[in-house]
């Protein structure tokens, strides 16, 4: 198995985790709103960009892990934090912001490709908002 396909199986592994912990939760309300925030995600950050997202995730959520926003946020982070070297220590926007260019293009392509996993389960196993 080359790198590449061993960094794809590993995204699509952790992406099926968050997702699957996700659907175990017994409120449909949670599930439905966290596959919207999933779905929104990488059009947002195509968009404005991953600073600028995950700040809105951030003030969306507050911390609050009954919040799907806050679920995503700690999710990419988790897996960020699998991928990049930081170059700051602190809360995720913080070390995201202060990565030099090349790194953050960097982080941002495997967040796109990461949410692309996290998109695939979600509609696969999550309930559509009516």
């Amino acid at each position: 198995m080359s790198l590449i396909e061993n960094i794809e199986h590993e995204r699509a592994k952790e992406a099926w985790s968050c997702v699957d912990y996700v659907n175990s939760e017994e409120r449909d309300k949670f599930k439905k709103e966290y596959r919207s925030v999933v779905m929104k995600s990488p059009t947002m950050i195509i968009t404005n960009g991953l600073g600028q997202t995950l700040a809105f995730l951030k003030s969306k959520g507050k911390n609050d892990e009954n919040k799907p926003e806050e679920k995503l946020y700690q999710d990419i982070e988790g897996w960020l934090n699998k991928r990049v070297k930081w170059t700051a220590k602190g809360e995720l926007i913080e070390k995201v912001i202060a990565l030099p260019n090349d790194k953050f293009r960097y982080a941002t392509s495997e967040t796109l490709s990461y949410l692309s996993w996290m998109k695939r389960f979600a509609d696969a196993v999550l309930p559509k908002e009516d």
